[in-house]
């Protein structure tokens, strides 16, 4: 079985998005909105081995909602060979991706492959998952359905299912 291991130690260190008084999936969506995948993205770029450009829409002035899923959640990064989508696990330890978003990232990897960048802030460490490795862990049965406050359906992964599962995972251990 093939594993890479990266390791990066950069002199500009990731900032913390600040604190909420209640677990982010438990948060308002103007709550979790404001704290969106900022920490994750800063990691993403730094540590990119390949060219990449920003692609996918981050915080226009639009209802969203409104918008088609596909148009939604266009994926964060384009690179030569795959675009990237960046979320990062809360303090629970837990990815969790919409239903929809999973969907319409299937829509994308049908043009050019979509991998997803997983930021664990709290292990300062990370990992690449393709939309087949995502796809075989929920077939798996490891993964939980749950649903948002607003009504959102999404899948849960474990931290140690995602690690364990990528080919790829790095450290970033921003300088002190």
């Amino acid at each position: 079985e093939f594993r890479r291991v990266l390791f990066r130690s950069l002199a500009d260190p990731v900032h913390s998005t600040g604190g909420h008084p209640v677990s982010f999936k438990d948060g308002t969506w103007a709550q979790r909105f404001g704290a969106l995948g900022d920490e994750a993205e800063q990691v993403f770029e730094r540590v990119a081995r390949y060219g990449w450009v920003r692609y996918g829409l981050n915080r226009p002035p639009l209802q969203m909602h409104r918008l088609p899923a596909r148009i939604r959640y266009t994926p964060d990064y384009l690179m030569s060979n795959k675009f990237i989508e960046v979320q990062g696990l809360g303090r629970d330890q837990k990815l969790k991706l919409k239903l929809d978003k999973h969907g319409a990232l299937h829509w994308w990897n049908d043009l050019h492959p979509v991998e997803l960048f997983v930021w664990d802030s709290h292990h300062h460490r990370y990992c690449y998952l393709t939309m087949a490795e995502i796809d075989g862990l929920i077939s798996s049965g490891q993964v939980e359905l749950d649903t948002f406050p607003e009504g959102k359906s999404y899948f849960t992964f474990s931290a140690r299912l995602l690690f364990d599962t990528s080919e790829m995972v790095g450290e970033y251990v921003p300088s002190t």
